[in-house]
């Protein structure tokens, strides 16, 4: 019977250790991206948000649900996923890959955040491609990209 037990609490032991090295393993993937010493990049997307008469919104929320790198799985959200547009409409979002992608896509929605939203929502993808990343150190830094998207957001029908 001692026998028997023994084996049983080792095989247990065993059966818990791969188990738990397989948990442990399948968090990896995160820090891989993040691991110190992987090429990054930094990216930019400027603009301003009008209304149908050429005039700026202020207050537009700007939303980066999601970002798609060269592997075609969304990846992390950026820690700075919302802005908000000033008095004369103008934005900036701003982007930092721990790693470098071979292209980037940012897809950005604007909203109005009022109580009585009076505009219809908006959303524009926004692709990078390698060739547009300028200033790099040609090691870990490989540069940053900037491109400017203005918006015309429509007054809602009643």
């Amino acid at each position: 019977m001692k026998k028997f037990n023994r084996k049983l609490i080792r095989g247990t032991n065993w059966a818990l250790a791969g188990l738990l090295s397989l948990l442990g393993f399948s968090g990896c993937d995160k820090i891989f991206q993040m691991e110190y010493g992987s090429p990054s990049a930094d990216f930019k997307v400027t603009g301003r948000v009008t209304d149908e008469e050429g005039r700026p919104l202020s207050g537009v929320r700007i939303v980066a649900p999601n970002v798609d790198g060269k592997w075609g799985k969304q990846s992390d959200p950026s820690p700075h996923d919302t802005t908000y547009t000033d008095p004369d409409g103008k934005y900036t979002y701003r982007y930092n890959a721990g790693w470098a992608p071979d292209s980037l896509y940012v897809k950005l929605k604007y909203e109005d955040p009022t109580a009585r939203p009076a505009y219809d929502s908006d959303s524009v993808k926004v692709g990078f491609a390698k060739g547009d990343l300028k200033g790099g150190d040609r090691s870990w830094f490989l540069g940053a990209a900037e491109k400017e998207i203005n918006v015309t957001l429509k007054r809602k029908k009643k």
